[in-house]
């Protein structure tokens, strides 16, 4: 991490910061202010490639590819009743109906998870809390995510009702009657690319600059990062 990157205003309380730059290896640095360790890229693994416009992405197979880091190195990220914030460039495939961008989770038991949803391009934010059962999880989703595009995602979560944002503008979200309910505690490891379990929901695509934060961030924060990155996707 650089101090140019930490005195940014929109870094403050980045918890996780994967630009996915070094174009080679097995593993990915973040540059957030915690700096956690042991982020491994498995399976194939994902393919370091270049954009037309010089920038480095990761390309994911859709069948083994993902990212881990184990639960123990990314306890700052087991939010519950907090706010909490997630951001990054997507561009993806259909393999699977349903395709894990990023999560710390266990189906219908605890944490949170992101994932895109075809049919229907949805992005979905879904909350699993065991300890309510039988209401065991709730969600909401937006749509118009289409396939082989690029995208600025943006979730800011401070309430029952989580905002979700595209390219930098809001977008309407649809909930679960009563919101979103804190997810339960989790000490699971963070994934990328894969269901919590690593053998399903593989993503398929591109992907670069996944960021969290343990807040909400501002509508104008989501504008800022989708203005000063957007030449780097041929996104306007």
């Amino acid at each position: 991490m650089t101090l140019a990157h930490d005195i940014v205003s929109v870094n403050y309380e980045l918890l996780l910061s994967l630009p996915f730059r070094e174009g080679v290896g097995a593993i990915t640095r973040d540059e957030g202010k915690p700096g956690h360790l042991n982020i491994d890229l498995n399976g194939g693994p994902p393919a370091w490639v270049s954009h037309a416009t010089g920038m480095g992405v990761l390309d994911f197979d859709g069948a083994t590819d993902y990212i881990d880091c184990p639960a123990a190195s990314c306890v700052d990220l087991n939010f519950t009743s907090g706010d909490y914030s997630i951001v990054g460039w997507v561009n993806y495939n259909v393999t699977t109906m349903s395709q894990i961008v990023i999560g710390r989770y266990g189906v219908d038991l605890d944490g949170w998870e992101l994932y895109l949803y075809d049919p229907g391009n949805t992005l979905n934010l879904r909350h699993s809390h065991n300890s309510l059962a039988p209401d065991v999880r709730d969600g909401c989703y937006s749509e118009g995510w289409a396939t082989g595009t690029w995208y600025l995602f943006g979730i800011s979560r401070d309430s029952l009702y989580p905002r979700m944002h595209r390219n930098g503008l809001a977008v309407d979200v649809t909930y679960e009657t009563g919101g979103l309910k804190d997810p339960d505690t989790c000490n699971r490891d963070l994934v990328i690319g894969t269901r919590f379990t690593k053998d399903a929901n593989w993503y398929e695509g591109y992907m670069q600059g996944l960021r969290v934060w343990n807040r909400s961030l501002s509508a104008s924060e989501h504008r800022f990062i989708f203005e000063t990155e957007k030449h780097w996707f041929g996104v306007s």
